[in-house]
């Protein structure tokens, strides 16, 4: 296969950016015939049209950015291969993949800014995160806001795991929780639209995945989906891919960490199973120009057994029908608490009709006195 320029981002390399995710393309595709077969990846090629769309965007932006005689990165190959290098190695440091793309080419001394940028646009494209420093970051700059970037003597896994670090939430981290049910009922876009009048906003970075600014009142929502499914395909054999230093060598993220995301816009955030939701976040879509798979809802070939934690049936309509719902012991424990206290209440309001009648009895009878008769 031969090189082709940094400069071209033509249609024709899609398919070899499956070195992401390390594709094997069917032996039809091999011999140039029509592929036939429903588990080659090139099916997919599709699907994910908006994120190959976002990389000719960071190409272009890189190669803006650097003159052709500073340009560390010649060829979509050279890419490809300081991304392997990553891959293959998830505890080298950024300055052990800054000599491995400086050693690449017949660089002299390259510039250390050349350097940043070169191993900015690999982790940025291996896992759309941008790592680099606030004054590399013209979008980070323009906003003002802080980021964890990727320091040389940290190892590529550790600032992963440092970027994401894993924590129990008291009450989202339980399902079954009648707390959590209401927590995420509220959450849903069409109540925070219409409440607060809250605005939404795509990014591209999965660090500002649910980012809220407070003085424009306006949500991120990271929404390349096909991304991460894919990456939850890489993750879905036996292994433990909780660990950065696992996953990155199949070239993806944590799968906690990427099954939260996932959640949290299709079942939290925008729930597939509710008609607003949907055309909600179909509005969105043609608005913003969102990574249309977000909605599509996938499971059997993303998940394993036991992380179904999507309610896939619609949620009941009216007030009492929503708090009692089966499939949780919290509903069932509500449902019991609503008898009770209903009973309560009917049987404190017939006392106290009891009461008032036998009051009202005493009262006529002090009122109108019956006097003894006489002999």
């Amino acid at each position: 296969m031969s090189a082709l320029p940094l400069n071209s981002v033509e249609d024709s390399l899609f398919s070899r950016l499956g070195v992401l995710w390390g594709w094997v393309f069917c032996n039809d595709l091999k011999s140039e015939k029509e592929c036939n077969s429903r588990s080659c990846p090139h099916r997919r090629i599709g699907q994910l049209q908006r994120f190959f769309q976002l990389y000719k965007t960071l190409i272009l932006n890189y190669v803006d950015s650097c003159s052709p005689e500073n340009r560390l990165f010649k060829t979509h190959q050279d890419l490809h291969h300081a991304i392997l290098q990553s891959k293959a190695n998830p505890d080298l440091t950024r300055a052990e993949l800054c000599d491995f793309i400086a050693n690449q080419g017949a660089h002299r001394e390259p510039r250390r800014s050349n350097l940043l940028n070169a191993s900015s646009l690999v982790v940025n494209v291996l896992t759309m995160i941008d790592c680099s420093a606030l004054y590399q970051s013209p979008d980070r700059l323009e906003t003002g806001t802080y980021r964890l970037h990727w320091k040389d003597d940290v190892p590529f896994s550790k600032y992963i795991q440092d970027l994401f670090p894993t924590t129990s939430h008291p009450i989202l981290s339980f399902n079954e929780n009648f707390s959590s049910i209401e927590m995420k009922s509220e959450l849903r876009a069409v109540k925070l639209q219409k409440r607060l009048r809250m605005r939404f906003r795509d990014t591209h970075d999965i660090q500002d995945h649910l980012k809220l600014d407070r003085n424009q009142n306006t949500l991120e929502i990271y929404h390349h989906t096909a991304f991460l499914k894919e990456q939850l395909r890489l993750t879905k054999s036996d292994g433990d891919f909780s660990l950065p230093s696992n996953s990155i060598r199949v070239g993806a993220l944590p799968r906690q960490l990427v099954l939260e995301i996932l959640d949290s816009l299709q079942t939290i955030i925008f729930p597939l199973s509710e008609p607003k939701s949907k055309r909600l976040l179909r509005s969105l879509t043609e608005q913003y120009s969102l990574d249309p798979d977000i909605q599509h809802l996938e499971v059997s070939a993303i998940r394993k057994t036991g992380e179904e934690s999507i309610e896939y049936t619609p949620r009941p309509r009216g007030w009492l029908g929503r708090r009692l719902e089966r499939k949780s012991g919290a509903r069932y424990m509500l449902m019991a608490t609503l008898c009770g206290v209903a009973f309560a209440v009917l049987l404190g309001m017939a006392s106290l009709a009891v009461t008032c009648y036998q009051t009202w009895i005493a009262y006529q009878a002090w009122q109108h006195p019956v006097s003894p008769s006489g002999p």
